[in-house]
């Protein structure tokens, strides 16, 4: 029988933990952060499912602007910048 090893980068590999503080500025509650996370996992689903191609800094902002738009709140260029600088 073959053996298989199966590695979930997501929060595995790739600890976005380090964002926290900047949720906890923008939106009050560095939890978001993980809301952020699940509609960037979800739109790259999307993105590879019907071959739209987007790479991770682009799919990272969208998905900042919806979680933004469903709390009311208003992101500056500045902390998009914060934000982008840490996904490329």
């Amino acid at each position: 029988m073959d053996r298989v090893i199966v590695f979930d980068v997501n929060e595995t590999l790739l600890d976005v933990g380090a964002l926290d503080p900047l949720f906890a500025r923008l939106f009050d509650d560095a939890a978001v952060r993980r809301e952020w996370f699940g509609q960037m996992l979800q739109s790259a689903f999307v993105s590879t499912i019907t071959d739209t191609y987007r790479d991770f800094g682009t799919i990272g902002m969208s998905a900042l602007t919806m979680v933004a738009d469903r709390h009311g709140v208003v992101v500056s260029d500045a902390d998009r910048q914060a934000l982008g600088g840490g996904m490329r």
